[in-house]
């Protein structure tokens, strides 16, 4: 009875774990984003437009977007879409989590492990490591893309 009991409480606290990690998701805007990793994290505009850009073309900026559909088994988590099987840990076989967190951490609201372990990928690989910068970011113009949030003189935010 009392090993019923303590797997209830189990079940009852990885339930409540999941839905206010699910509460405290975000999708942000385009602008917004940008705002966030510069005035929050003190990102440079060279590199704001680069993750933005992916971003959007790997979350919709949804910090909460999960991919399954990896041929390897392993998932993609996060605003960023970063990968179980070689970056976090959720339990995947095999998997390295290089940046030594785990992959729900990336799918609340903050951004800080996100970010981190982001810019971790790219000082190992460059931005090429993500699909959505090959497909759609590496040959425009992100200064063109970046002009609705910072305006023809890329120096202040457009309030959208």
């Amino acid at each position: 009875m009392r090993v019923l009991a303590c797997s209830w409480l189990l079940v009852t606290a990885v339930v409540v774990a999941v839905l206010v990690e699910a509460t405290s998701a975000k999708v942000y805007g385009k602008c917004e984003l940008a705002r966030v990793l510069e005035q929050q994290y003190g990102l440079q505009r060279q590199a704001i437009k680069n993750w933005v850009c992916i971003a959007e073309f790997e979350s919709r900026f949804n910090t909460a977007a999960i991919n399954y559909d990896n041929v390897d088994g392993s998932k993609d988590y996060g605003i960023f879409q970063i990968n179980s099987m070689y970056w976090c840990h959720d339990g995947t076989p095999g998997g390295k989590n290089i940046c030594g967190i785990r992959c729900t951490d990336l799918l609340g609201d903050g951004l800080r492990d996100d970010i981190s372990c982001a810019q971790r990928i790219y000082s190992a690989q460059g931005y090429s490591a993500w699909v959505a910068y090959n497909n759609n970011c590496r040959h425009i113009d992100l200064n063109t893309y970046m002009a609705e949030c910072w305006g023809a003189t890329g120096r202040g935010y457009n309030d959208l």
